[in-house]
């Protein structure tokens, strides 16, 4: 009876086995494994499936060769842990079979390898003595969510490169129809002029909200490359102030008031703390906001008010509306991108659900919230949670705070008023350098800059061909950044790194349609003096060409003041390439001279006839 119990008992656990066996190989994940010499011993059908190489032919190979350059080290590691009966971390790497030494002909098939992303968990497996005998591995499949990731990265490119695109040309649009609306004396003519500019203004202000949309979603997906926020001492009430204003002046696609005539609109935020925040996109998070309680509202009143918390860690803004209300399950979705409360074809507002996405966005950036209460038929209330310091502190770009940059734009474009719109004392024409692959971005500037001499350059090699052959040098370059051949911040280098031509002589002010920090960086650290985002209000770009001029004039004149002699403008390559060369042969003879290259450069000129 016992030799039939044994018998009995041995067959089941063959049994067992083999059903174990059975099932780690037709299993749904990758199961597989390796002896104490690191080669594979076991190998599912799934793992074959995944890899393209069949379970015969993987016996015996080295498995450490086939894992991803970067994680070979790590997986080796693991193997010696497991064996000694250590805890082992999970391991993402990729499995990659293509390279292995496998006799395809022996099996008369073509073998098409592929690679597989797994995250891997490893475990010691013994015999039943309890000896460890080799390794077994789990992985779990990620390449079907890593080609979901790099889809939505491609989209997202997809959507940046195609909205930057959009951008010049609306720009065109736009600057040609304010010229035309300027000289248009038939007021009928100017009525369809001025209906052009708002189609392309809405137009652009949607194109602008794609972009911002897909630098969050690359933000998300850990793209460094997304746009960052500043860190700016912001007054609420004050960008408040400017909200209600701007949206009591807006108009929707009919040209219609967007704040219907029956509601009232009132501001009781009065004071607040000084918060750190991006004063910017604060001020785009509320527009977004009181812009959307607008469309909804037909009667009553939009109401903004204000609170602090006791300890003076939060401030909150409640946007109070007596609008239509929202559903509980539109409540669910309307911070989603593209989702409107009313999704239906018939819905009788505009819009493509972008506004509330945004805003939300940019205030979790900030690491806040945004909280909606909402019953149908009475109204909605949104309340915006803001910390008065931010959490997270900004990263910091090649060494420079991507927020000072920003800053540093913010306030040159603000500087439309009082002395900085003053005219120029000298009564000589400025020269401007206009560097622009677009013709209509050229005649653009040359109804902005009318009142300045202008040379127009269709590229960077004829701009830099200019230079070189010019009598005079410009007063002021204007590149653009997006050009053929050579890029702006390419011909900014040149010019400052070749050509020897500093900041003071000519400042060059970079222009494009990029909104990306990481763009205003590179183009600052190739030497360019300022940073004009597209599409610019005409008083706004005179504005920079102003404050550059007076940086350059003042400059000339404290130069001027610290040795008598008179500083002329309008230098050529020529001599400023001779001052270069003969200061550094001064500078070899006379290793304690404190004399700097612009100096030199001063008393090289005004020795000229």
């Amino acid at each position: 009876n016992d030799l039939a119990d044994n018998e009995e008992m041995r067959r089941r656990a063959e049994a067992t086995a083999d059903e174990l066996e059975r099932l780690i190989q037709t299993a749904t994940v990758p199961i597989f494994g390796v002896d104490l010499h690191g080669r594979i011993n076991q190998w599912n059908e799934k793992t074959a499936e995944l890899t393209g190489l069949p379970t015969a032919r993987a016996m015996g190979l080295p498995l450490i060769s086939m894992l991803g350059e970067g994680s070979q080290a790590a997986g080796c590691t693991m193997i010696h842990n497991a064996t000694l009966g250590r805890e082992t971390d999970v391991l993402e790497t990729t499995l990659n079979a293509a390279g292995q030494q496998v006799n395809d002909a022996h099996f008369g098939e073509d073998l098409s390898f592929k690679k597989a992303k797994l995250v891997l968990s490893a475990a010691p497996r013994k015999d039943k003595h309890g000896d460890v005998k080799g390794v077994c591995f789990v992985g779990c499949d990620l390449t079907e969510v890593s080609a979901y990731k790099e889809a939505e990265a491609r989209k997202v490119r997809f959507m940046a490169v195609v909205s930057h695109e959009l951008r010049s040309p609306l720009h065109g649009i736009i600057g040609l129809m304010d010229h035309l609306c300027d000289s248009e004396k038939d007021e009928s003519r100017l009525r369809f002029m001025k209906l052009v500019k708002n189609c392309a203004t809405r137009l652009l202000d949607l194109v602008v909200n794609i972009m911002e949309m897909a630098s969050f979603v690359g933000s998300n997906d850990g793209n460094q490359r997304a746009k960052k926020i500043s860190r700016d001492p912001v007054e609420l009430a004050k960008i408040l102030d400017e909200v209600v204003m701007l949206v009591r002046n807006a108009t929707d696609k009919g040209g219609n008031p967007l704040l219907d005539k029956s509601v009232k609109l009132e501001n009781e935020v009065k004071h607040l703390p000084i918060i750190e925040a991006d004063a910017y996109k604060c001020a785009q998070v509320f527009y977004n906001i009181v812009t959307n309680a607008c469309k909804f509202t037909s009667k009553g009143s939009i109401y903004l008010s204000s609170s602090v918390d006791p300890q003076g860690d939060w401030v909150e803004i409640h946007v109070r509306d007596t609008g239509r209300g929202i559903s509980n399950a539109a409540l669910e979705r309307i911070f989603q991108p593209f989702e409107q409360e009313d999704n239906s074809a018939l819905r009788g507002y505009q819009g493509i659900g972008l506004g509330l996405s945004i805003a939300n966005e940019v205030v979790k950036q900030h690491g806040g919230r945004i909280n909606v209460i909402s019953e149908l038929g009475v109204g909605t209330t949104f309340t915006v949670r803001l910390p008065v310091v931010m959490a997270e502190p900004s990263k910091k770009v090649e060494g420079t705070e991507a927020g000072d940059n920003e800053s540093h734009i913010t306030t040159l474009s603000s500087s439309l008023h009082d002395t900085l719109m003053q005219p120029e004392a000298s009564n000589r024409r400025a020269s401007i350098l206009s560097v622009d692959d677009d013709a209509v971005n050229q005649e653009i500037m040359r109804g902005i800059l009318k009142d300045f001499d202008v040379h127009f350059a269709m590229d960077g090699s004829e701009a830099i061909d200019f230079l070189r052959k010019c009598h005079h040098l410009p007063d002021i370059a204007l590149v653009d950044v997006m050009m053929p051949g050579m890029s702006g911040f390419e011909v900014c280098k040149y010019i400052r790194q070749k050509l020897h031509i500093p900041t003071v002589v000519m400042p060059i002010l970079m222009i494009s349609a990029c909104t990306q920090d990481t763009a205003i960086v590179e183009g600052l650290d190739a030497g360019a003096t300022d940073f004009v985002l597209k599409p610019f209000d005409k008083q706004v770009l005179s504005a920079h060409i102003r404050v550059a001029l007076r940086i350059k004039r003042e400059h000339e004149r404290a130069l001027d003041g610290r040795s008598g002699i008179p500083l002329p403008t309008g230098a050529s390559v020529s001599s400023i390439q001779d001052d270069v060369s003969e200061g550094s042969d001064k500078d070899k003879d006379n290793a304690g001279s404190s004399t700097t290259g612009t100096s030199r450069l001063r008393r090289r000129r005004s020795a000229r006839p």
